[in-house]
């Protein structure tokens, strides 16, 4: 009787049999019709996953505000001063959206204020998004 592990091991080597017999072809050793993977270096340390550094606090120790130019910034439709905005450009504004009266906003009555939608930066309380929603009381 086999042991599950010789069983295993057993298993490609039987496959490996098959298809050379389907390609006509015999082999002379089933060991060798299977390579084996060669084992890793004991010297190689497991690498950990690159982390990305974050944004480095600007004067006075806030956080930069997101520059209309980055991707995510673009893809939300995001305008620093909502007294500038295009309206043909931007359909979904409505006068008076803020960032500052978002649902998203977590920077009570500052200036500006941590937004979720753009981790690691600050959103001028006068900006909007596409994400706006109506902060309720």
């Amino acid at each position: 009787m086999k042991t599950r592990r010789q069983l295993i091991q057993f298993l490609p080597a039987v496959g490996a049999l098959g298809l050379l017999g389907a390609c006509g072809e015999k082999p002379s050793s089933p060991v060798a019709a299977v390579p084996a993977a060669p084992p890793p270096p004991a010297s190689a340390a497991p690498t950990a996953p690159a982390v990305a550094a974050a944004p480095a606090p600007v004067a006075g120790g806030s956080l930069p505000l997101v520059d209309e130019k980055e991707p995510q910034a673009v893809a939300l439709s995001y305008v620093n001063d909502t007294t500038k905005i295009d309206k043909t450009r931007f359909p979904k504004y409505e006068s008076g959206q803020l960032c500052s009266n978002c649902s998203l906003y977590q920077g009570a009555a500052a200036d500006q204020g941590p937004c979720p939608l753009f981790p690691g930066k600050h959103v001028a309380s006068k900006a909007w998004c596409s994400a706006w929603v109506k902060k309720t009381a």
